[in-house]
């Protein structure tokens, strides 16, 4: 990869660097023109990127000239928007000459105002007159084409005609409208709070191009397609609590025992001192560790309907799960017989179970945000 990178940036300095007489060669004419330039502005003496201007200049006028009258020739409406553009260019070319130094840069200048104006204004009728004509056709893929239409004549001149209005109609009658809404057809029924959480969804976001979500209906709108959230089933797990049950022991010193001499004396140590033995004891201690679990699950699909004759279009499963659980630890007996490790789970506490509408409303956030991941992955199956 490292290579391939270091070779495309060797290639991309080469071509920078060419030279004008190159780019001359090549007919590359308005890029010869563009090099010669900067280099005479530089070195106004360097005469032979003059003569390369000169040339590259006449040449490029008598290519665009040439296309122009063909452009013409044709007749063809169409045509006048690359009319336009090829005058734009010789006219910017022109500019630039104009704008050298005086050192023997070669053209005849030309008066292109009046070319200009008559080809940006036949480009600019030929646009409106065709976002009319997609608009007749009365349905929304030639709507978004008279929409580009209206735009490029737009481009012309803003305030061209009433073509500002007809830009604004035509995106509006471009736009695939779609409703979002949700249904509950669960036995269990959706806590009012979720229903509202997930019809307030954001999905603003994909409200670009020519498609248009609302999550509310707006009366003015007809919308073409739905997206419904069927919510078809919500199960709840019942509050358990699992428990294992150990016992833990350790030897714990408990008094002591004397030792004794065969003569059956207290034993001495060489110091004089009883000698004593230590007595041990085992304790216990019962370790219960709990284990609390309530569950449940939202389950549904996400159905697409066309509008116009209520026909499903596709579906999709969601399911979502929530899931309350806490472990906690209780022990009877002696807790000295207890490892560090038990005792450090003594610090955990049993909790109240949560109510099933929690649970419900915690899978519903899962379920909305799974919703509008589905929509977005979908955004370009609605056409």
């Amino acid at each position: 990869m490292k290579k391939i990178l270091s070779l495309l940036a060797i290639v991309t300095f080469l071509v920078s660097c060419k030279s004008s007489s190159k780019h001359l060669e090549s007919g590359n004419y308005d890029a010869a023109l563009q090099k010669s330039a900067k280099k005479i502005e530089k070195s106004p003496g360097k005469f032979e990127e003059v003569d390369i201007f000169n040339t590259s200049y006449k040449l490029a006028y008598a290519q665009d000239k040439a296309e122009v009258d063909r452009l013409k020739q044709q007749g063809d409406p169409a045509n006048w928007s690359k009319i336009y553009q090829l005058y734009v260019k010789m006219n910017e070319r022109q500019n630039l000459a104009a704008s050298l130094p005086p050192v023997g840069i070669n053209y005849q200048e030309r008066d292109y105002s009046g070319e200009l104006s008559t080809a940006k204004n036949n480009a600019m009728e030929y646009a409106y007159a065709k976002g009319d004509e997609f608009m007749a056709k009365n349905n929304r893929m030639d709507a978004r084409k008279a929409y580009d239409s209206y735009s490029e004549a737009k481009r012309y001149d803003e305030n061209f005609k009433d073509v500002k209005r007809k830009t604004a109609i035509a995106k509006q009658a471009g736009m695939t409208n779609v409703f979002f809404r949700i249904e509950d057809n669960a036995a269990v029924q959706v806590p009012t709070e979720l229903m509202q959480e997930i019809q307030n969804i954001d999905i603003n976001e994909l409200d670009k191009g020519w498609n248009n979500y609302d999550s509310y209906i707006d009366t003015t709108v007809l919308y073409h397609y739905s997206i419904i959230l069927n919510i078809k089933n919500i199960e709840i797990n019942p509050e358990l609590i699992k428990q294992t049950s150990t016992t833990e022991s350790r030897e714990v010193e408990d008094g002591f025992n004397y030792a004794y001499d065969s003569k059956g004396n207290v034993a001495k140590d060489t110091l004089g001192n009883d000698i004593k033995i230590p007595r041990y004891k085992t304790i216990t201690c019962k370790v219960t560790r709990n284990h609390q679990t309530k569950g449940a699950r939202v389950t549904g699909e996400l159905e697409y309907y066309d509008n116009s004759n209520d026909a499903l279009l596709k579906k999709e499963p969601v399911t979502s799960d929530a899931l309350f659980e806490n472990f906690y630890t209780l022990v009877f007996g002696d807790m000295a017989a207890l490892s560090p490790e038990t005792q450090q789970e003594l610090q955990t506490k049993p909790l109240p179970f949560p109510p099933d509408e929690a649970l419900i409303i915690q899978a519903g956030e899962v379920i909305k945000a799974m919703t509008k991941e589905i929509i977005i992955k979908n955004k370009d199956f609605l056409k």
